[in-house]
């Protein structure tokens, strides 16, 4: 049976083959791109999940607790996940869902939003940690002037500087793993395509 659709495929003429190639191709991506739209939805919801837990944690603090600091740095929290938030449902939002343009357009409006969340994965430093950190330090500064608590103090911001390393290095790999391969087969497929 394979051996006669490989008869009957190279016998084809050839624009029929160079069809089958692009059909094959598409699929491809299609697939691949599938897979990475559904790891970036689940970091969304994971994301927006950890937010709505965060926030309400850290409102509270800043409406009941009585040191000064950690009120603003609570608030600070709040208003950093938020933002946060807010930019990851942004990227979110960007992801080609209209199947009525041409493939040629959806593979160029792909290749745009691969390479803003790939961007996004790059600079997670910047608008992820960076926008915390703040907050975070005066948050652990309105509980320094209990002496019980600066050895707690101390390795909760020696564990946030760890967890910002490693969140850095996961995410710039995963952006070289994930996002420039398939990167790169956009612009193979859109030359196949336009030829």
């Amino acid at each position: 049976m394979e051996d006669e659709i490989i008869k009957i495929w190279q016998s084809s003429p050839e624009v029929e083959r160079i069809k089958f190639e692009k059909s094959r191709l598409m699929l491809d991506m299609d697939s691949s791109l599938k897979r990475i739209h559904r790891v970036w939805k689940y970091m969304v919801i994971r994301e927006t999940l950890a937010g709505i837990i965060v926030i309400p944690v850290f409102a509270y603090v800043a409406y009941t607790h009585p040191f000064a600091l950690t009120r603003i740095g609570s608030t600070l929290i709040v208003l950093s996940v938020i933002y946060i938030l807010f930019r990851l449902l942004r990227i979110d939002r960007q992801k080609p869902n209209n199947y009525s343009e041409t493939y040629l357009d959806y593979l160029y409006k792909t290749k745009e939003v691969l390479g803003i969340q790939k961007k996004s994965l790059d600079n997670v430093v910047y608008w992820y940690v960076l926008p915390i950190y703040p907050g975070l330090i005066l948050f652990l500064l309105g509980f320094v002037h209990i002496p019980e608590k600066i050895n707690l103090i101390l390795l909760t911001f020696s564990l946030a500087i760890v967890v910002a390393i490693a969140l850095h290095f996961l995410n710039r790999r995963a952006a070289k793993k994930e996002f420039i391969p398939r990167l790169q087969k956009i612009d193979e497929l859109i030359k196949v395509m336009e030829e």
